[in-house]
């Protein structure tokens, strides 16, 4: 009798070798398609010339630019007037809601800027992290209003309504006084 032989050995091998090089294909593809959208996104080149903050610039309210919260305390004392700060982050939604809604109103602006240096801080990021402690910050956006000491008059954890935003920022000029 004679043995048959088979070659399901070679076969093996070779639908196994197949297999693993797609595999290592596929990872590497992933690992650099993964590398590289990390790598783009949205940072922005570091120039000395850009000013801090430049996206406060599209607001008719006037936001404060500086890194530190003693810049913007100084100049409201200088200026005789309070001090508004809102810590948001970029992800969050009610804080884009405000934006539009209310930072972008010009009748709004014209009364914040009348009384008040606004600041707009982005919690995660530089200087935002210290006072994301030093305010405690739970919830975004975070509304505090400050007289030129550092002292918080008015403090309220999430978004406001046009009407309820004036009242508070009524409320902190009374307690000002």
């Amino acid at each position: 009798m004679r043995y048959r032989s088979y070659s399901w050995k070679p076969t093996f091998i070779v639908k196994t070798t197949t297999m693993t090089l797609l595999k290592y294909f596929l990872f590497f593809v992933a690992i650099v398609t993964m590398s590289t959208a990390c790598g783009t996104s949205r940072k922005t080149p570091k120039n000395k010339d850009t000013p801090i903050h430049d996206e406060l610039s599209r607001y008719p309210l006037n936001f404060m630019r500086s890194e530190y919260l003693s810049d913007v305390l100084d100049r409201a004392k200088k200026e005789k007037k309070l001090v508004f700060i809102d810590l948001y982050a970029d992800w969050c939604a009610p804080c884009k809601v405000m934006d539009e809604e209310l930072y972008m109103d010009e009748d709004f602006a014209a009364t914040m800027n009348e009384h008040f240096i606004s600041y707009k801080v982005d919690v995660e990021k530089g200087n935002g992290s210290n006072l994301n402690r030093i305010f405690s910050v739970n919830v975004l956006p975070t509304l505090l209003f400050l007289d030129a000491d550092g002292n918080v008059l008015q403090r309220e954890d999430g978004a406001l309504s046009h009407s309820a935003f004036l009242n508070m920022a009524a409320n902190a000029i009374q307690l000002a006084q």
